[in-house]
């Protein structure tokens, strides 16, 4: 008997092991994501940076005048507003230099006067990091009981035979791994996903809906629950965590430059100040913060002013024409976040998602793998992939959809959709169900691969079509090259106007 269960026993502590060691590298997406965070706020060093001074420069008068070491805070303000002057100067000498360019070989008399600029950025990206640092903190602390609560998840039936049937399945999984039994709780949805959740392997929590029960049978389902095991020991949730605080520090971003615009973005950030300062902040109270920050990420959460204007005209022309005038000041503050959230949303989808996207789905495809390795049943993890399918999450959990077994790819989501730097984050079932194939299981999938064989074979037959396709996406590099030299020069001038207001209000105010 000792002779069966010692080599069982080995294989659990190397299978254990060796998720203790990809969990160990999770430090690699972290550093990338706090990076992407930090490129976040770079994006807005035109508001950051001036912001920061101001608030630097008002805390030093206040204490001058309070007589809290009154000569170094007047000395401390002087400096702010040297440093302010001095930057205005080398903006100044930017402008000066556009004027004498000509061509693109007179690019380089910008050069000096932008790498003088270059120290209002360092405000910003720190700014951006401690951001992240903190949301991620704050969230990661609640080890997913605020996406629990929002899910209205509950904890397994042990009297229905389907949920008691799931609960023994994880045990046994988890006991194969060498691991802790993640808590299992289930959505009453009839959609197929899962998910797994939490800080650590330590304490773990497994989400499942209750279509996925229906929907798969027993070694389907087993092959799940691994997938999600094996997720929690490679440390996949921390990694996930640092996902989401780029969300986070986007969407917290975005609240800020809302806030002249729209109530709802002063009550989110309210309460995510008394969510700071509780010691312990409950499950209800994260869920409101998250979907508040969240909700910055909309593109439908500005005020839209014709259709004030149309309800208060039903109601009197003379209410309608008030109205007119008392929007005037809001305007600008429109037009400012307006253009802020465009360059945003421009660098998080070319230049600041991609690496993220990257990490992740290389993190799916060895997660995958481990899975295999411990379900030993390659076969039943692809029939529940392509199940599954590329389906949505379970509503209200749209902005965590990378962490379920099943999400949204490019293919089915637009452009304009809400959230869209999570577009495209996890590989489709598609490609997830191709590298099963070189595992054992067999592809079902019309889609799974790129048929490189039939490629070569078409162009034989078909040359000259082969030469017109080969032109047009040769057509697409400089198009590429002209799309990302229209985001400079929009980030250049946006950035441009910010820095010149806000510069002159520090020199102004401090």
């Amino acid at each position: 008997m000792s002779d069966v269960a010692e080599p069982t026993r080995t294989r659990r502590v190397t299978f254990y092991d060796e998720l203790s060691r990809r969990r160990r590298g999770a430090w690699l997406v972290s550093a990338i994501c706090i990076l992407v965070a930090g490129g976040v706020g770079l994006v807005l060093s035109a508001i950051v940076s001036p912001l920061v001074l101001l608030i630097l420069g008002g805390l030093l008068h206040l204490a001058a005048r309070l007589g809290l070491m009154a000569a170094n805070a007047c000395a401390g303000a002087a400096a702010i507003h040297g440093f302010a002057s001095g930057h205005m100067a080398h903006f100044e000498q930017v402008l000066a230099s556009l004027d004498k360019i000509h061509g693109l070989r007179d690019i380089d008399l910008l050069v000096g006067p932008m790498a003088r600029l270059a120290p209002l950025a360092i405000p910003s990206l720190i700014a951006g990091g401690l951001v992240w640092l903190w949301l991620r903190g704050l969230f990661l602390r609640a080890g997913g009981k605020d996406l629990i609560a929002r899910l209205k998840a509950r904890p397994a039936n042990l009297d229905d035979l389907d949920e008691r049937q799931l609960s023994n399945i994880v045990e046994e999984v988890a006991i194969g791994a060498g691991a802790p039994a993640p808590r299992l709780f289930l959505i009453d949805s009839p959609l197929v996903n899962a998910a797994a959740l939490g800080r650590s392997h330590k304490d773990g929590v497994i989400l499942v809906t209750r279509g996925l029960l229906d929907r798969l049978d027993r070694s389907e389902t087993e092959a799940v629950v691994a997938r999600l095991i094996s997720a929690i020991g490679a440390g996949d949730l921390r990694a996930a965590a640092g996902i989401a605080a780029v969300f986070q520090t986007f969407g917290f971003c975005l609240t800020l430059l809302d806030l002249p615009l729209r109530w709802s973005a002063w009550r989110t950030l309210g309460a995510l100040a008394l969510v700071a300062i509780s010691p312990r902040p409950g499950a209800e109270a994260l869920s409101r913060v998250g979907e508040g920050l969240e909700e910055g990420l909309q593109a439908d959460t500005l005020p839209h002013f014709e259709d004030i204007d149309a309800r208060l005209a039903k109601l009197s022309p003379l209410l309608s024409k008030v109205a007119q005038v008392a929007m005037v000041p809001w305007l600008l503050p429109l037009l400012v976040s307006l253009l802020f959230k465009l360059v945003l949303f421009l660098w998080t989808a070319f230049f600041l998602g991609p690496p993220m996207a990257m990490l992740w789905r290389n993190r799916c495809y060895w997660t995958d793998a481990r899975t295999v390795k411990l379900a030993r049943h390659p076969e039943a993890f692809a029939r529940a992939l392509e199940k599954i399918g590329a389906v949505d999450p379970p509503p209200g959990a749209e902005a965590h959809e990378y962490l379920f077994i099943g999400a949204p790819t490019a293919a089915r989501r637009s452009a304009a959709d809400r959230r869209s730097m999570t577009l495209a984050l996890a590989p489709s079932p598609a490609q997830r169900v191709e590298r099963l194939s070189a595992m054992g299981a067999s592809v079902r999938h019309a889609d799974a691969g790129f048929d490189w064989a039939g490629l070569k074979a078409g162009f034989s037959a078909h040359p000259v079509l082969a030469l017109i396709g080969i032109f047009l996406a040769l057509l697409l590099v400089p198009l590429f090259l002209a799309l990302f030299v229209m985001i400079g020069y929009l980030t250049a001038l946006v950035m441009t106007m910010g820095l010149a207001a806000g510069l002159g209000l520090v020199l102004w105010l401090v």
